[in-house]
């Protein structure tokens, strides 16, 4: 089975801002293909789409701040035009929107994103934190209720394993829920030992942890999972470091399934 493994660049947002080119070129020397963007972090969004067809780094997915969808659509547009890539996230509903109002509030937004932009080949779809795996709304999570089609018009989720497990969810359980709706995965682990909340601690390289990731990726590869997303909110061994451990155990990992 063939995986294709990206890195989420919110992973390296502190080295992006400061160095971007030598962020750029140093993912690709660790072994990607392709990367997840999130955000220009302060840089020109064409220098930025410039260097990474210098480095042969394929922008697989955007991820745009959750304000945008209500009033800049054309930007977005514009964005995922300069990169080349067509399926883009919500990256988190605002704390101030975290509440039923604002639930109803994204899927309107999200819907008729999807049902405008859906004609020019794009995908939306939204990722979350962990509560939105058990806050309900209609009786349903925030991530069911939000991803469930409107009169055939589809928004895409993008499960995160950690989220899930911080959640207390099984991820191999939860992705189920998508199949065929979820184009990207983020794999992120976790030590299940450790107190959920305790973010500085329980997050750790990929393949350190309790994630079930072979049946994560089998189950993906057979599902419509086009790319599973490494991604490191912060690391205590250096985050390239830490990306390429996960890169290479995932790697080393699908050649089983």
């Amino acid at each position: 089975m063939k995986c294709k493994f990206a890195a989420q660049m919110y992973s390296v947002r502190k080295e992006f801002e400061k160095d971007c080119e030598g962020t750029i070129k140093k993912l690709k020397e660790i072994g990607f293909d392709y990367v997840q963007v999130d955000g220009m972090r302060g840089h020109d969004e064409r220098v930025v789409a410039d260097l990474l067809k210098k480095y042969d780094l394929k922008p697989v997915g955007l991820h745009i701040k959750h304000d945008r969808f209500m009033n800049d659509l054309d930007g977005i547009v514009e964005e995922a035009y300069l990169f080349g890539c067509k399926t883009i996230y919500d990256k988190y509903i605002d704390d101030e929107e975290q509440n039923e109002e604002g639930y109803r509030k994204t899927k309107e937004a999200l819907v008729e994103a999807a049902r405008k932009l859906g004609a020019l080949g794009f995908r939306v779809g939204l990722h979350n934190p962990e509560y939105d795996y058990n806050n309900q709304i209609d009786g349903r999570n925030v991530m069911e209720y939000i991803t469930d089609p409107v009169n055939g018009t589809c928004v895409y989720a993008e499960p995160d394993t950690y989220w899930i497990t911080v959640a207390g969810k099984d991820p191999v359980e939860e992705i189920k829920k998508y199949s065929g709706r979820m184009p990207i995965i983020h794999c992120k682990d976790i030590i299940k030992s450790l107190d959920p909340m305790d973010f500085e601690n329980n997050l750790t390289e990929v393949g350190s942890g309790d994630v079930d990731f072979k049946s994560i990726l089998k189950y993906g590869v057979e599902n419509g999972v086009e790319y599973f997303c490494i991604e490191q909110d912060h690391s205590k061994i250096g985050m390239f470091e830490s990306l390429k451990m996960g890169l290479e155990y995932l790697t080393n990992l699908a050649k089983e399934i």
